[in-house]
């Protein structure tokens, strides 16, 4: 699931239907999309980001290394 992304999308008060028009899809396949059933394109992503003006890896990208990841580095 895309957790950031819906987060943006309800805290700028964005219904599905404003995202799903940005990227050309149904309310429905957007839905389907941001809960991770059906993957974004990168040109959907780039789409996306370029509407909220935000950074594709701020939204889609967990930043955060796990800490197995961590101990893997050392």
């Amino acid at each position: 699931m895309y957790e950031k992304l819906a987060e943006i999308r309800k805290k700028r008060k964005l219904k599905l239907d404003d995202l799903a028009s940005v990227i050309g899809k149904s309310p429905a396949n957007y839905y389907k999309k941001e809960v991770g059933d059906v993957p974004f394109t990168l040109e959907e992503a780039e789409k996306i980001a370029n509407f909220l003006k935000l950074k594709p890896n701020y939204i889609f990208f967990n930043n955060n290394i796990s800490q197995s990841e961590k101990e893997m580095k050392k």
